[in-house]
């Protein structure tokens, strides 16, 4: 498949996914979905989790920790090597000024990461509901138009790498 016929295929499937009956939920309910994996509320969460477990070194919060940031700073390295532009659109301008390009989702890499790391600890009940949740997210900022579909499937994928890299952490004891 040329690279062409790959972008109309991703535009052209973004777009539909957009048209979805599903698109006609409030965009008040899509952008608290959205933006629920934003840094300024993971990050407290994480802290608000380690001190739950009395900021034990054992806590499910450090490797959670890690895995976000190592994820983040991936991410981050691949957006500015891709240099995807975001689609058109109006929502998310925060998201466009700030970090204009969107291949891969750092979203989707972020919270599927997440949810690998808390499946590794053995919290299944608590894993399933972060991969609904996952999935919410990454679809939320498919319809709202701040990525194409094919950046937050490759942002599954790479935080599924991340996640399984950290699983393989916490099997070996090197990170509990």
């Amino acid at each position: 498949m040329k690279l062409r016929s790959f972008k109309r295929f991703d535009n052209n499937a973004s777009h539909r996914l957009q048209d979805l009956p599903l698109a006609s939920i409030s965009r008040t309910i899509l952008s608290v979905i959205a933006h629920s994996a934003d840094s300024a509320v993971v990050a407290p969460c994480l802290f608000a989790l380690w001190w739950w477990h009395g900021f034990s070194r054992q806590s499910i919060a450090i490797p959670i920790a890690v895995g976000y940031v190592v994820s983040v700073l991936v991410t981050s390295v691949l957006k500015y090597a891709f240099r995807r532009r975001r689609p058109a659109g109006e929502w998310g301008a925060f998201y466009r000024k700030t970090d204009p390009h969107s291949f891969p989702s750092g979203h989707a890499s972020r919270t599927i990461t997440m949810t690998m790391i808390v499946m590794a600890g053995g919290w299944m009940l608590i894993a399933v509901a972060l991969l609904l949740w996952t999935l919410s997210v990454g679809l939320s900022r498919i319809i709202l138009g701040v990525h194409y579909l094919y950046d937050v499937l490759a942002g599954y994928l790479l935080g599924l790498g991340i996640g399984v890299g950290m699983w393989l952490l916490m099997a070996f004891d090197i990170i509990s």
